[in-house]
């Protein structure tokens, strides 16, 4: 059986709340050490099913669906690093413990599929909603490559009309300092896919360039 992996232990991780930082290098990398730590310590003992989640219960999931959500995560590293490869940054992992953040959250969003950031500063977050259920992954993050067109690397600035969401997604999948992925996929309410990805570190933090 595949395992799974109680929410509880992400919510009890994740409601950790540092102090106040320093704008100092050295704090800022002390940060992400603990981080790292508890995402290590969480880390189920397999990659936990990231997949169209129709709401009943994984523990019953049988090994053909454990195999679509094996490969709807090599579809999602593979669509990154397709494009990481592209401007000659290093290719992303795969993480578990983010993974099962991204899919509790992609669930709090199930009602209304609402393509909503969450609340946590310490992970950048990509969030995709695609109409009906018919989305692969792959397809998903095709929608925050795009926006690499609009990017001018020269200038450093997002020809984006008023309104959108600029280039920020993009910029993100190809952030060089970023080396760490875990996504959440779900079919909400509605009937429309939702896809959230979170990365560690962060993007488009500071105000340098993504590669």
């Amino acid at each position: 059986h595949p395992c799974t992996c109680p929410p509880s232990q992400y919510n009890q991780a994740f409601n950790w709340k540092p102090t106040k930082m320093a704008n100092t290098r050295m704090t800022i990398h002390m940060c992400y050490l603990t981080i790292l730590l508890l995402l290590a310590l969480l880390a189920p003992p397999c990659t936990p099913v990231s997949d169209t989640d129709d709401g009943t219960n994984s523990a019953g999931v049988d090994g053909s669906r454990r195999a679509r959500a094996e490969a709807t995560v090599a579809d999602i590293l593979s669509a990154h690093n397709a494009a990481r490869r592209t401007v000659g940054v290093e290719p992303l992992t795969w993480s578990p413990g983010i993974a099962g953040y991204a899919k509790d959250y992609a669930r709090s969003r199930r009602a209304d599929c609402a393509p909503r950031r969450s609340s946590l500063f310490y992970f950048g977050e990509n969030v995709a909603v695609g109409k009906g259920r018919r989305w692969d992954g792959g397809a998903l993050v095709a929608q925050w490559v795009d926006e690499g067109r609009r990017y001018d690397y020269g200038s450093g600035s997002c020809a984006a009309p008023a309104g959108s969401s600029g280039c920020a997604r993009y910029t993100q999948v190809v952030w060089r300092n970023t080396t760490q992925l875990g996504c959440g996929k779900i079919v909400c309410d509605s009937g429309d896919t939702l896809l959230v990805c979170d990365y560690f570190p962060p993007g488009n933090y500071g105000t340098g360039r993504p590669y």
